[in-house]
């Protein structure tokens, strides 16, 4: 029965894609599925994640309707954990998700006002940056100017603002003791551990750690003050130049005309002394900012830079400064993604239950009125949110052990409940102090800097993290709190008396959140409870920072992973919101002019990653190279204990659970695994990545495939069909310029990179194309190059780790692609009609107009295949293997022979190929030689491009000569490829860039290499465009 349902969704599949038309007039490529596969799609997904909403809700739709502006809805009904919930199970492109996005969005961002109308302080005179505004947006070192009409809103340096004011009449004097409190609701018994409910692991907060200390740095003189910006500015990796605890900007820089950082620094101090990972985040933000410093400056897409750069002084600085801002915006907006994707994806509990949904915080919104929803706006922090973000409940137990020893070394010989405020101060007066102002000679966690190049160990770094990663923070909710903070905490509550903060129920009404009328509403545990009533007498007096540290805390659910108290978990939704929405360097000024086109590609999220679009999988992949592979759950999840995420997987029947390696990461033994390179990789190594994506059981046989190919391209119609094929492409592709008398081409995308995939689709697999010739096709050869690419790319080369899985998802949907026509087409030849597959395939003919050019390829395959014992899905797998990755390395070669020839310094040589390819098909075989002693000069193509040319391919790249790139296949048919190309009169090079292969070179573990830069700004080894000239 599953097969017949497959059949009936392929056939649907297919006439969806023959239904639709050939011209898609700068439209999508894309097939709508079909009906039947869309309906049984969205039933899988339905079994998968379960129905969002239920009769059981409506009691809280009806309480948020009724009192979302009146008295405060009910939290304990959990609406906004099913709306959430709601949204992320809905059809993404659903017009109806969609607007329930913006306004929850909108309503979220305006839950807080814009600009504050209260702040602690009157704002204090600063001194202006140093630093001139350049010819681009760019953030400034202490965050003025994000607004232009409030310069200094959010700047580093000035007060909090105040949210909530209270109007509660309680006398300071009737409060209780700080120290009394935190003995009471507080503190975390002895020996007693509560893993996290949700399964966050200490590594998600030391994220947390990373997010408020850039947020947050209160003036040691005056707490009204905030030292950093109110942005995520990375200001702990960057510094500011206001706060005491921060290293100078200019200490960090190398100043040498690339824009680079200094090896593994940061600007923050603070974070010497906490617990490891939350620096080890840090460094690998200054790796990521010196990764993306030097591919900006290798690109060079401006064409504004020198490399090496200018001697001059006064330029070298203006280079340098520029690609260090621009760099700057990447990186922040790399870490503003990771925030967003995995911290807030762990926050909602959306990565623990496999969904990639998150809100769009940037989009443009048109409010129902017309009016454009604000964003960009800027944004200041207040003294209510720095009270709400001490999470010390969730400090982990091996964390515990730290900090237990850190601050009895702080105040030796006294235990925790007997220090006091003083004490404290002054002894982390002196504790928190670097050892040396230089923050290249910083150290922490006991790790070491290597004496020559000044990094500290990948291993050790990773380590650190995967052991956060394993390790379950403690849950949130009363006594909580380890005995170590005892002092901090006190110190907590006093700054919030200071402050004049709300009470807890002022807070939660402020947010439409209805007020507790018991301490037992509060938290139902008694003991909580009646200590809380014995402190504080009713609940209209209890302050707030005590209040949402003892607050009864929630249990996951869909729509819930953090699980802190009821009113945090609001709360932070909106602050998120906010921090990210009201940044003008995240939303209106994040473009690619100001980031660069790779850039602003580079922080896009992917949400088949295998990791529902987690960036900081490929923060910890870029940076740490050979320390994790593509597939370790320690690297998907870093922010979920991989033992949960598991759990939850088995629970939900997710398939997917077996592509995860579930043990720790053991240490590499070769560290540059993960790096990509246009070295072509073993045999072996090709075979293994053959298996995993046409699956395990198959029996390979190249050799037979590529006999059967040799033999049959042989063929004299096999050459005339290459000569249809390129005169067809340049006839149709070609535009007239008008008034010039001549045409223009892209050569690249419209003939070489198509000229195989036509041959291969017609004469070799019997894919249906859709074509003028045959608008009832099924696949658009512009999608099935793009596919072979894919495939090619991921079978013949490394690739960058963070980009392995996705590449495997792709290069296997090819394959399922693949194996699944060819199998058809030879049940077809095998069994007849009658077979299942076989009427599938006859139907599909029928509506797809295929014709049947492949048959005698495939006839003479099935024949020599079943000889040596081969099952039809062998037969497909094997013709896969040997076929696909071959084909956009044929049009790499082609075109750079196309390239080279068109070059000033070959104008003989293109001369002497024009008058041979006039001459007709008698010169194939000199132009095939030219093409040799041509592909000898290129350095653009790899060793293994030469010698599968020339028939000298080595035996570890023995499968670079298979396919299309087999010598005597390469020799026949590329010849007829140039000669049509050099027969077209005065073929020459557009003018400007568009006549110039888009490509650059960079050393790779010191190897010179040349990538070429698609469309969309990504890195490829396949050219991607060249647009040519040629008289009409």
């Amino acid at each position: 029965m599953s097969a017949f349902i497959n059949a009936l969704t392929r056939v649907s599949n297919l006439i969806s894609a023959a239904l639709t038309p050939v011209d898609t007039q700068g439209g999508t490529l894309k097939a709508p599925p079909g009906l039947l596969a869309k309906s049984v799609t969205e039933l899988e997904g339905l079994l998968k994640t379960g129905s969002a909403l239920s009769p059981s809700d409506l009691p809280a739709a009806l309480d948020a309707i009724k009192n979302l502006n009146g008295k405060g809805i009910d939290d304990r009904l959990y609406m906004l954990e099913k709306l959430l919930t709601l949204m992320s199970r809905m059809p993404q492109d659903s017009e109806v998700n969609q607007k329930m996005q913006s306004f929850f969005i909108d309503t979220l961002y305006k839950d807080l006002p814009h600009p504050p109308s209260a702040y602690l302080a009157p704002f204090p005179t600063l001194p202006p940056d140093p630093q001139p505004k350049r010819s681009y947006h760019y953030r400034t070192t202490n965050g003025d100017h994000y607004n232009p009409a409030f310069p200094n809103l959010g700047r580093a340096g000035m007060p909090y603002s105040r949210s909530v004011p209270s109007a509660s009449i309680v006398p300071p004097s009737a409060l209780p003791d700080p120290g009394l409190v935190f003995d009471l609701l507080l503190s975390r018994p002895a020996n007693k551990f509560t893993p996290h409910p949700g399964g966050l692991s200490s590594m998600f907060f030391a994220m947390a750690n990373l997010v408020i200390h850039s947020i947050f740095d209160t003036n040691r003189q005056d707490w009204n003050l905030n030292d950093t910006s109110s942005y995520i500015d990375l200001s702990p990796l960057y510094g500011n130049g206001v706060s005491k605890m921060k290293a100078p900007p200019e200490a960090l820089r190398r100043f040498d005309g690339t824009g680079r950082l200094h090896e593994d620094v940061f600007g923050d101090a603070r974070l010497l002394f906490m617990p490891a990972p939350t620096a080890v985040l840090l460094v690998l933000l200054c790796r990521n900012h010196n990764f993306i410093a030097e591919k900006i400056l290798s690109i060079n897409e401006r064409g504004a830079y020198q490399n090496p750069p200018p001697s001059d002084e006064a330029a070298l600085r203006a280079q340098d400064d520029e690609i260090f801002e621009r760099t700057r915006l990447v990186n922040c907006g790399f870490f503003a993604r990771v925030v967003l994707y995995d911290y807030v994806g762990g926050i909602l509990g959306l990565t623990r239950d496999g969904s990639s949904f998150r809100l769009n915080l940037d989009e443009a919104i048109r409010q129902g009125d017309h009016d454009i929803a604000p964003v960009g706006q800027g944004n200041q922090l207040s003294c209510e949110f720095n009270i709400l973000y001490r999470w010390h409940a969730s400090t982990s137990a091996p964390d515990e052990q730290w900090l237990d020893a850190a601050f009895s070394g702080m105040v030796p010989g006294k235990p925790f409940n007997e220090v006091t405020v003083d004490e404290f101060t002054k002894a982390a007066a002196q504790f928190m102090r670097p050892n040396d102002p230089d923050p290249k000679k910083w150290e922490f966690g006991g790790l070491k800097r290597d004496p020559v190049t000044l990094r500290f160990d990948d291993a050790q770094l990773a380590q650190i993290i995967k052991n956060a990663t394993e390790a379950p923070a403690h849950s949130f909710g009363a006594r909580s709190t380890p005995e170590a903070f005892r002092v901090v905490e006190i110190l907590a509550i006093q700054q919030g008396r200071a402050w004049g903060c709300c009470t807890l129920n002022e807070f939660r009404q402020f947010f439409g959140l209805r007020a507790y009328a018991s301490f037992k509403e509060w938290n139902p545990d008694p003991e909580i409870y009646n200590a809380a009533q014995a402190l504080y007498g009713t609940i209209d007096n209890l302050e707030l920072h005590v209040g949402l540290q003892a607050e009864e805390s929630k249990g996951p659910m869909p729509g819930a992973g953090l699980c802190p108290s009821y009113t945090t978990s609001r709360a932070i939704l909106a602050d998120a919101v906010v921090l990210c929405r009201s940044d003008p360097y995240l939303s209106t000024e994040f473009t690619p002019y100001n980031c660069t086109a790779w850039g602003y590609q580079d922080v896009a999220i992917n949400p088949e990653d295998g990791s529902y679009g987690g960036p900081l999988t490929k923060l910890l992949l870029r940076n740490l190279p050979g320390q994790y592979q593509s597939g370790d759950a320690y690297v998907h999840f870093p922010f979920l204990v991989p033992t949960d995420v598991q759990k939850a997987m088995e629970k939900r029947r997710d398939p997917i659970i077996s592509k995860y390696n579930w043990a720790k990461p053991l240490a590499p033994a070769n560290p540059a695994l993960g790096i990509k390179t246009l070295n072509l990789i073993t045999v072996d190594k090709q075979s293994a990545r053959i298996n995993r994506i046409v699956g395990s059981g198959y029996k390979i046989n190249r050799r037979l495939v590529n006999d059967a190919l040799v033999a049959h391209l042989s063929q004299p119609k096999i050459e005339e069909a290459f000569v249809a094929i390129t005169k067809s492409l340049i006839e149709q592709n070609s535009v007239v310029r008008p008034g010039f008398h001549s045409k223009q081409i892209d050569i690249v995308q419209s003939v070489i990179n198509l000229v195989p995939v036509y041959f291969v689709a017609n004469y070799i697999l019997g894919l249906p194309l859709k074509t003028v010739a045959n608008p009832l096709g099924v696949y658009r050869p512009e999608e099935l190059y793009e596919a072979f690419a894919n495939a090619g790319n991921y079978v013949l080369y490394d690739q960058d780790a963070p980009d392995e899985w996705f590449m495997a998802a792709n290069a296997t949907g090819c394959a399922d692609i693949i194996k699944t026509q060819v199998k058809m087409n030879l049940d077809r030849l095998s069994y007849g009609v009658f077979s299942v597959t076989g009427l599938v395939d006859t139907i599909a003919d029928i509506f797809s107009s295929k014709t049947n050019h492949s048959d005698t390829f495939l006839s003479q395959l099935l024949v020599a295949g079943k000889k040596v014992g081969m099952t039809i899905p062998d037969i497909a797998a094997s013709l896969f293997a040997v076929v696909i990755p071959s084909v956009p390395q044929y049009s790499a070669v082609v075109t750079q022979l196309v390239d080279f020839f068109l070059s000033k310094e070959q104008a003989g040589k293109k001369l002497d190929l024009a008058q041979m390819s006039a001459a007709g098909p008698a010169m194939n075989p000199q132009i095939a030689t030219y093409a040799k002693d041509a592909i000898q000069s290129i350095p653009s193509l790899t060793p293994a491009d030469v010698g599968a040319v020339n028939g000298k391919a080595t035996a570890t790249s023995v499968s670079c000569v298979e396919g299309l790139m087999n010598e005597k296949i390469f020799d026949k048919t590329s010849a007829v490829i140039l000669r049509q190309i050099f027969n077209l009169r005065n073929v020459h090079r557009a003018p400007g860039t568009s006549g110039i292969l888009p490509k650059f070179e960079q050393l790779v573990m010191g190897q010179p290499q040349t990538f070429f830069i698609n469309n969309l700004s990504g890195l490829t080894p396949w050219p991607t465009g060249l647009m040519l000239q040629y008289d009409a």
